[in-house]
């Protein structure tokens, strides 16, 4: 499933995540390359076809402002990208990605997250773009 979705931190929950400790949250994970202009390209190899999560970081005052995301990601890297904005503990397998995706780590991603639907116009919770990449995958 293709996306194109701008993740902005909801108004009311400050983001305290900065450009450069979301590059060093992801930078050890395999297939992802960032470049200090704010971009990166992440290939999750581990699916058959691989899929690729195409981004561009934008920040303001030391924190994140929004991330915009294009490509057909996979659940596993929308998760993880997610958890990385809100600061919470990565984990670095799809087994623990399902075990840890209990109804308390989505709610703390939907409370502090909200996703712009570019093409559709219209704002989603990351649980909702979670949910419509498990049913492409």
């Amino acid at each position: 499933m293709h996306i194109f979705v701008q993740i902005y931190p909801q108004p009311d929950v400050p983001c305290t995540q900065s450009f450069e400790g979301l590059v060093e949250a992801m930078q050890g994970l395999p297939g992802m390359y960032f470049e200090m202009d704010g971009s990166f390209v992440w290939v999750d190899h581990a699916c058959n076809p691989a899929k690729q999560m195409d981004a561009m970081v934008y920040d303001r005052d030391g924190r994140l402002a929004y991330v915009e995301v294009k490509g057909d990601c996979s659940q596993f890297q929308w998760l993880l990208l997610c958890r990385a904005m809100c600061m919470m503990p990565l984990e670095t397998s799809e087994l623990k990605v399902e075990r840890n995706d209990d109804a308390l780590s989505r709610a703390t991603l939907d409370n502090a997250l909200r996703i712009h639907e570019v093409r559709l116009g219209n704002w989603v919770t990351a649980s909702q773009i979670a949910d419509q990449l498990a049913k492409a995958d």
